[in-house]
């Protein structure tokens, strides 16, 4: 760009001549597109993940001591004690103690166990996954990217409840993700929320091969093992097809692994959350005048396995999801209902913990 010649201001000589000047192109640094799974995140996150209840007494009742009208405040007093009047060494107060948190009786620890077989790939994948919405980009998301969001949900719901939490994943066998007990919520939500390519092994779910629940099973089990507590909640999250009681059962209590549903449930809640998709129209419909899908059958089949298994009703502990993500879908309800399942022993959620085995 031109310069002003000589000193000349451009109040003194308006008609002033610039001089040739080369022109620099500073240049702008290039902003990288957020991950359109982080995105969807960070919209859906403060609606979902809840706070705390404030507690109202701080404190608790720990016993009785003597009151003393000269020294002791009169909002100590028992006034039952104190009829008709107050007496030195008659008259008594409440002591108490600070409310003990994240003690015995509360959940501790989460473990979160994500299917990655082949069909969590999603549509655009050899294996024809599901599509269960599309990004704000258009990327269409299939069971991996919504398996992303949702566990970075619940790690984010582990960290304002102060539970520790491990993640694991299964397909014909089974690895850990993000090893646990960790504490380490940010760290874990970015790997969660990175923005991967489609092709990146060091994606956190990337899918390949068969289904085997069991082997995930079996791997929290050996894991635990090595925990020094015995209180967790175990979640589990898969689109498989299980349409018999024999798939059912074979998935989820085989006797061929050290560990199975027997020896998780009895560390603690154990959720089976099993997903697939839907189309706007059957969305739209009354639950009665749906279509029956994969996932309805599966649900059934796992309730009846589990039925069977502790002879009681254990339908709360396996849900089933038809999701369709969108402004007219039901995506908020299904990843509501999984940090509520992250929270479910701690006395503020809204989902019925399964039945003590």
């Amino acid at each position: 760009m031109g310069e002003f010649g000589g000193n000349e201001k451009w109040n003194e000589n308006p008609f002033v001549f610039f001089e040739e000047g080369e022109l620099i192109n500073q240049g702008m640094e290039k902003m990288a597109p957020p991950s359109p799974i982080r995105a969807i995140y960070e919209k859906l996150a403060p609606l979902i993940i809840r706070s705390p209840p404030a507690k109202r007494y701080p404190q608790e009742p720990s016993g009785v001591a003597g009151f003393n009208i000269l020294t002791d405040p009169l909002s100590a007093l028992m006034p039952t004690s104190a009829v008709p009047d107050p007496i030195i060494g008659l008259t008594t107060q409440r002591t108490m103690r600070p409310t003990v948190q994240g003690k015995e009786g509360m959940a501790t620890h989460l473990n979160i166990l994500v299917d990655t077989s082949g069909s969590m790939y999603g549509p655009e994948s050899n294996d024809g996954g599901e599509c269960y919405g599309y990004s704000p980009n258009g990327y269409a998301l299939g069971g991996e990217d919504i398996a992303m969001i949702v566990v970075a949900m619940m790690v984010g719901q582990a960290s304002i409840s102060g539970d520790s939490f491990a993640i694991y994943s299964f397909n014909r066998g089974a690895k850990v993700v993000w090893e646990g007990p960790s504490q380490d919520y940010s760290a874990c939500m970015d790997y969660l929320l990175a923005d991967y390519s489609p092709g990146d092994d060091q994606r956190p779910f990337a899918p390949s091969g068969g289904t085997d629940i069991g082997a995930g099973l079996n791997l929290i089990g050996e894991t635990m093992g090595e925990y020094d507590f015995d209180q967790s909640v175990t979640v589990v999250i898969t689109d498989g097809s299980f349409r018999s009681l024999s798939q059912a059962q074979s998935q989820i209590l085989n006797s061929g692994y050290t560990y199975n549903d027997n020896f998780i449930r009895a560390m603690g809640p154990t959720f089976y959350v099993i997903i697939g998709s839907t189309s706007a129209e059957q969305a739209a419909l009354p639950q009665s005048q749906r279509e029956e899908t994969v996932a309805d059958e599966s649900v059934k089949s796992f309730q009846e396995a589990l039925k069977i298994e502790y002879n009681r009703s254990m339908d709360g502990c396996v849900l089933g999801f038809n999701i369709l993500l969108g402004e007219d879908g039901n995506f908020s309800d299904f990843a509501g209902s999984l940090v509520d399942m992250a929270r479910v022993n701690s006395g503020d959620s809204d989902i019925t913990p399964c039945p003590q085995i």
